[in-house]
């Protein structure tokens, strides 16, 4: 996540942050998961936030394909449309994550391994991509006690331990279902080859795993909430912004061809549709 003035702002992939001014706090930090829960779920992570009324601010981040459960608070009573404390489910975000803070706030969560959500659940996840729902709605009733007992705690490993005691005790009873899901278990892997930037399109994925292309698109539909060409383009494109900001983009048509796109106009294109700017503005931003 990343916090800057909206007016400046600049995607940036998920993990990379602006440092806050003046006298603006924000702090953010993740820790590790225990198992059972890092079958499904990768990490716990958090947010907290005060600045001054006057300067608004806007986080902007090009996310992983993943989802988050979360608790959070804030000033003002409301975040993401929906009234605050809450615990929320925050689905695949297909474009770049967008929000105007208020003046001061905190978010705690744990982001799920792509399709881990799904595997918890025996059920698709494709409704949440591109929304954020009450956890209720998807983690039953009983799930909004967590916020009180979360948000009490007085530090974020006390608050990590109070989520993962929460979900540990909903996953026990399916951790044998989740351990034996192949096809999540392929979901994962795909992933995984996917990140490399070695790859390119999707054949050689599906031929790593001994799927067919289609396979990984049902499996990708149920259990990402997204394309499996999707999440590979999601993460060349990650690459190609991690490679702006590091000012390797000099030529951005090689930088086209290294990740894999036809040509420059198709990495303008993909890259335009999600940021909302041409590679070329974001370089000239971060050079600027």
């Amino acid at each position: 996540m990343a916090l800057e003035d909206p007016r400046q702002a600049r995607p940036r992939p998920a993990g990379v942050l602006w440092p806050a001014r003046g006298q603006d706090v924000f702090d953010v930090g993740q820790l590790d998961l225990p198992a059972p829960l890092d079958l499904v779920a990768s990490h716990y992570w958090w947010v907290r936030w005060r600045r001054e009324e006057s300067r608004p601010f806007r986080p902007q981040v090009l996310g992983h394909p993943v989802v988050h459960l979360t608790v959070e608070d804030a000033e003002g009573g409301t975040m993401h449309g929906h009234g605050m404390p809450s615990a929320l489910v925050h689905g695949l975000v297909t474009r770049v994550f967008a929000v105007d803070l208020p003046p001061a706030g905190r978010v705690a969560g744990v982001a799920f391994h792509p399709g881990g959500l799904a595997a918890l659940l025996g059920a698709s996840v494709l409704a949440l991509t591109d929304r954020v729902v009450r956890a209720e709605e998807v983690l039953g009733p009983d799930v909004a006690e967590v916020t009180r007992v979360v948000l009490a705690e007085p530090d974020e490993t006390a608050r990590r331990d109070a989520l993962v005691a929460d979900l540990t005790r909903r996953l026990e009873p399916v951790l044998e279902r989740v351990a034996e899901d192949a096809a999540y278990t392929t979901v994962r892997a795909a992933v995984e080859l996917m990140r490399a930037r070695e790859h390119r399109t999707l054949a050689p994925v599906a031929e790593a795993l001994h799927v067919s292309p289609r396979t990984l698109q049902r499996m990708f539909a149920r259990y990402v909430g997204a394309s499996p060409l999707w999440v590979l383009r999601r993460y060349r494109l990650q690459d190609a912004a991690t490679a702006i900001d590091a000012g390797e983009a000099d030529d951005l048509a090689a930088l086209a061809a290294d990740l894999g796109f036809a040509d420059q106009a198709h990495l303008t294109r993909a890259f335009t549709t999600v940021i909302g700017v041409p590679p070329s503005a974001y370089r000239d931003r971060a050079t600027g």
